[in-house]
């Protein structure tokens, strides 16, 4: 008897196959060869190949394994800036982990789990898949942060981080459980459709499903009130870690709550409007503010990066065409900024030491003038000052607001803007202030420095020509349904 097995189209779940076998083949080189610069230069091969056969994928729409993933050119997008995100983090990791006492044989196939779970995350169109995504790169991203298990500091984060994500993760679960049972199904599609008929937004256990749902998902982003995890995790994880965990994993839960909006929940989208304008309020308000009384620059930095959720909700609030070009176009400015602020940090490590200090930074610039002038233009873009790429993302998200009508939220995001001036130009300042002490140079590897300057120079391209970005995320927006 002849047995009929379903056809299955791999084509676009290559690249994330790719990822998964050279995550493992990694594992494989450490456990028999414990070779750090091997395990390396498989996971590096790894991503390179992934973003090649992306890039292909490019124009290609389609939804493969009976709908639990989609592939357009919205989630091709994404998984090309998450797969260029874990390649900068492991060139800044390279020297690093030399330094600092850090797991290294693990450390570079986490960063492809971790990268793997992103991809799957941004490509889930069904809530057991974007749970399993969500719990790939969480479990991931709990063991990189503790992987410095010489630093009382690095276990204490990752401790905290664990028990928390555990009772985030419990709220995102019983969320979609109540959805599922409003709805009788976990497919973006089939949610869609029991919804679409319905008037006023569905029935109550939809919004409470929801919002069990903002619960789970508002800890991954750091949004206020989910942020209290964010200032000690990002403080005791390892540099790069820390780089990675604010840009990659809070983009990839970003671009997952956009499409939950738009489908399947754009039906009761209108009822949750201005819970998303208080929670941006929020978020940029109490970051800021929080960051103005910092001495510790990672923790200034983690509360900049609250603030910096806030800014990307407005978008979510505004939610239209516009909106969303926005929101893909400041993430993108956000993820280098966030790299290149990060990374810096994490080239002024001396052996085990590392420069968190903001007295540290006192003249800085007279013995690592690279870092210093990157750095500077880093924290000039993140502040939005103009000819910076960070000026650009700004600016369309406030007119994105006043073309939605939100003006009152644009005058608050324009507002908390000038706030951060204080502490980012502060610093900023610190390092070209005359030492008071001298301040002990050492050479860097030129693998660390190339990359932070081709951020920094990325940020300025960006902020003087960003009309290529913009006519790419126009193709990746147009992708999505319609809003």
């Amino acid at each position: 008897m002849d047995i009929a097995f379903p056809a299955v189209n791999l084509k676009g779940v290559l690249p994330q196959l790719v990822v998964t076998s050279f995550a493992v083949a990694g594992l494989l080189v450490d456990a028999f060869y414990r070779s750090t610069r091997m395990v390396f230069a498989i996971s590096l091969l790894g991503l390179v190949l992934a973003l090649l056969l992306f890039l292909s994928n490019w124009g290609k729409d389609g939804v493969y394994e009976g709908a639990l993933l989609a592939v357009d050119n919205y989630t091709v997008f994404f998984n090309i800036l998450f797969l260029l995100i874990a390649v900068a983090t492991m060139l800044l990791s390279l020297h690093y982990i030399d330094l600092t006492g850090v797991d290294s044989g693990k450390y570079y196939p986490l960063i492809l789990f971790a990268t793997l779970g992103m991809m799957l995350l941004v490509s889930s169109m069904d809530l057991l898949l974007m749970f399993l995504s969500i719990e790939l790169l969480s479990v991931s991203m709990y063991i990189l942060v503790g992987s410095q298990r010489e630093r009382w500091v690095s276990n204490e984060a990752a401790m905290k981080y664990l028990l928390m994500g555990a009772f985030a993760s419990a709220f995102l679960l019983f969320g979609i459980s109540l959805v599922f049972g409003a709805t009788g199904s976990t497919s973006f599609i089939k949610i869609e459709s029991a919804l679409g008929g319905l008037a006023g937004g569905g029935p109550f256990l939809i919004h409470i499903g929801i919002a069990m749902m903002l619960v789970g998902l508002g800890f991954k982003i750091a949004m206020v009130p989910f942020h209290m995890w964010a200032p000690d995790v990002y403080d005791g994880a390892p540099t790069p870690i820390t780089g990675f965990l604010s840009t990659g994993s809070k983009i990839a839960v970003f671009a997952l709550i956009l499409r939950l909006l738009m489908n399947p929940f754009s039906v009761p989208y209108s009822q949750w409007v201005v819970a998303f304008w208080v929670f941006a309020v929020l978020s940029m308000t109490l970051g800021n503010v929080a960051a103005l009384l910092q001495r510790n620059v990672k923790r200034m930095l983690a509360y900049s990066s609250i603030a910096h959720a806030g800014y990307i909700l407005i978008a979510v609030v505004a939610m239209d065409g516009r909106a969303m070009e926005a929101a893909l176009l400041y993430m993108t400015v956000y993820a280098i900024m966030g790299l290149t602020a990060f990374g810096c940090i994490a080239l002024l490590a001396k052996g085990e030491e590392e420069r968190f200090s903001i007295e540290d930074y006192t003249g800085l610039a007279y013995n690592y003038p690279l870092q210093a002038v990157v750095l500077s233009v880093c924290l000039l873009s993140l502040a939005g000052i103009p000819l910076t790429a960070g000026f650009i993302g700004k600016f369309y998200l406030f007119s994105a607001a006043v073309k939605s009508g939100f003006i009152g939220l644009a005058v608050i995001g324009v507002l908390n803007s000038a706030i951060s001036l204080y502490y980012y130009l502060g610093l900023m300042l610190r390092m070209y202030a005359m030492p008071t002490v001298a301040v002990e140079g050492m050479g860097h590897p030129l693998v660390g420095k190339l990359a932070v300057a081709l951020l920094g120079i990325l940020i300025l391209v960006l902020g003087i020509y960003p009309s290529p970005l913009l006519g790419v995320i126009k193709e990746a927006v147009a992708a999505l349904p319609a809003i």
